[in-house]
C-alpha cells in the first residue's frame, strides 16, 4: 500500500502501457519495483495491476454466545478508557471518569455484541476473514520506459491491453447439407 495514495486517487483508469513482467505473488511484483528503484531506472508511471481478482473468506471459527460477549466487552472497553480519558485530560478534576466510562463501555459493548448477533444468527453463526486475491500481478510501464524496466528485471513482456471477461462461444445453427 502506497503511503501517498491521496496523490492518485483522481486517476480511476487501468494504466496502459507494456507488461515488463509478470508475478504470482504482489511481493514479487514489489520486490521487481524495487530492483527497477535500486537500478536507478525510472519509477514514474509503473504500475502494479492484480489480474483475475477472487476474494476469499477464510472461517476462522463458530461464534458463540460467550465468544461474542466477551469481543463485545473487549471493543467497549477500549472505547470507554479512551472516551474516559479523554474526559478527564478535559475535565482535570473528574478522576472517577477514568474508571466510570470504561465500566459503562464495557456494559455497552456487551449489550451491543449480543443483540448484534442474536439478530443475524440465523445467516452467520460463525466468524472470518475475507481477503481480496489475485491469481497474477503484471508489472506495467509506459512504452518509454519499458525496455529499460525489462532489461533490470530480466523479463520479456508485452503490450498491455484491457482483459474482457471470458464468454462462453456462441451456439451457430447447423448449416444446411451441401448436395
Amino acid at each position: 500500500m502506497s503511503m501517498f495514495q491521496g496523490a492518485a486517487r483522481g486517476d480511476q483508469h487501468l494504466p496502459s502501457g507494456v507488461v515488463v513482467a509478470s508475478f504470482e505473488t504482489y511481493d514479487q511484483a514489489q520486490a521487481a519495483i524495487a530492483k527497477v528503484s535500486g537500478a536507478e531506472g525510472e519509477l514514474k508511471g509503473l504500475a502494479i495491476v492484480g489480474n483475475d481478482l477472487k476474494l476469499v473468506e477464510r472461517i476462522t471459527g463458530r461464534l458463540t454466545w460467550g465468544k461474542v460477549a466477551l469481543a463485545g466487552a473487549m471493543r467497549g472497553l477500549g472505547f470507554g478508557a479512551f472516551i474516559g480519558l479523554v474526559y478527564m485530560l478535559l475535565v482535570p478534576e473528574a478522576i472517577a471518569s477514568v474508571l466510570l466510562f470504561p465500566l459503562l463501555g464495557l456494559a455497552f459493548g456487551i449489550l451491543l455484541g449480543v443483540v448484534t448477533h442474536s439478530m443475524t444468527r440465523r445467516k452467520r453463526d460463525y466468524a472470518s476473514v475475507q481477503q481480496v486475491l489475485a491469481a497474477r500481478y503484471d508489472v506495467v510501464a509506459p512504452q518509454q520506459s519499458a525496455g529499460r524496466a525489462m532489461h533490470i528485471i530480466g523479463q520479456r513482456g508485452g503490450a498491455a491491453e484491457p482483459v474482457a471477461a471470458e464468454q462462453p462461444p456462441v451456439q451457430q445453427p447447423p448449416s444446411p447439407p451441401v448436395a
